[in-house]
């Protein structure tokens, strides 16, 4: 990547995601202290902040089929106790913003949202059900579950679905067994969630590890996913696994410091996998495989000093761009 461009200048900034809205590409991001959200669109260059939000920002999403409104989880603070988040509806109106609480949600940190049969079901994890202080983890988290209408209301209901995982922090979207479905990462592992016949939602286990986050990506090229991990819980380690398909079969470990904001995509065709430091260096920095078979890889440094908090690899027309919430920069940045 040789160029950098700060697109956002965000105190603590924490929260960088880059979607499409139709035709529309843009960036939500926001801050984990202050009151700062804003949609960047990435074509024009025009940045629209999104009135009323009180900060403590942890993700900011699209919701499929409307182009004029988003959820975010807001309200999670630093030193993350989390007594007071929530998810938060932002509506869109003749280009002013409404922002309201949809749903209190103590310890809320992660969400998305997967689309079936025209059908968005909004998934939001928390970190625990009760936490006494920052290091108080001897309450598992609950996965919850809102089915979003064509109009959804000015406040939300929810559904239990799981209460199982402890640490739960990672969450993402992948495709297993043909479908898009969401990851949930914590102590007890990762696992996938699946729409049963009766159209109930479960969890099913997939990885018996300690996962801070995870990504999905095929580099090797054979059609099959391989899986990269942060392990522990903001852990030291980056490892990489292959599934043989009986089980997943290690292949690669680099050391991190503070490993966070981990991503992964394809840059000029060739699969890089993205990840932050959020202490030693704060380095901003690319894995690219050479030989998965010997576990061999080039480790690149992007940035020092940046301390990223979440990162996107993604493309708009023929331009590969990184994003990074640089937050010990207070910068959004694209890397292309």
């Amino acid at each position: 990547m040789n160029k950098k461009q700060v697109i956002l200048e965000i105190e603590s900034v924490y929260t960088a995601n880059a979607f499409s809205v139709g035709s529309e590409f843009y960036i939500g991001a926001g801050s984990e202290t202050k009151p700062e959200v804003y949609l960047y669109d990435i074509k024009t260059g025009n940045t629209s902040q999104v009135s009323g939000s009180p900060g403590g920002m942890m993700s900011f999403i699209p919701v499929p089929g409307n182009p004029d409104l988003f959820v975010s989880i807001m309200g999670l603070f630093p030193p993350f106790i989390g007594g007071e988040a929530g998810l938060f509806m932002h509506r869109r109106i003749n280009g002013d913003w409404k922002t309201s609480r949809a749903l209190h949600l103590p310890f809320a940190h992660r969400c998305e949202i997967l689309n079936r049969a025209g059908k968005n079901f909004l998934f939001a994890a928390t970190v625990s059900t009760y936490k006494e202080n920052p290091q108080d983890w001897s309450n598992p988290g609950e996965l919850h579950l809102i089915e979003l209408d064509d109009t959804p209301g000015a406040t939300w209901e929810s559904r239990v679905i799981d209460k199982s995982v402890t640490k739960n922090h990672g969450m993402t979207r992948t495709r297993i067994n043909g479908n898009e479905t969401i990851c949930i990462s914590g102590m007890e592992g990762i696992f996938y969630l699946e729409q049963d016949p009766g159209e109930n939602w479960v969890i099913r286990p997939m990885f018996e590890r300690e996962v801070s986050e995870m990504t999905f990506i095929d580099l090797d090229g054979d059609g099959q996913d391989e899986l990269v991990t942060i392990e522990p819980f903001h852990g030291e380690t980056l490892n990489i696994y292959k599934n043989t398909g009986k089980k997943w079969e290690w292949r690669f470990s680099d050391s991190l410091s503070f490993g966070h904001g981990l991503s992964s995509g394809f840059i000029q065709r060739k699969p890089v996998i993205v990840v932050g430091n959020r202490s030693g260096s704060l380095a901003l920095e690319s894995f690219s495989v050479l030989d998965l078979t010997k576990g061999k890889f080039d480790r690149l440094l992007i940035e020092e000093d940046a301390g990223p908090t979440q990162t996107q690899v993604f493309s708009v027309g023929d331009i590969d761009y990184i994003l990074s919430a640089n937050q010990q920069k207070n910068e959004v940045a694209l890397y292309s």
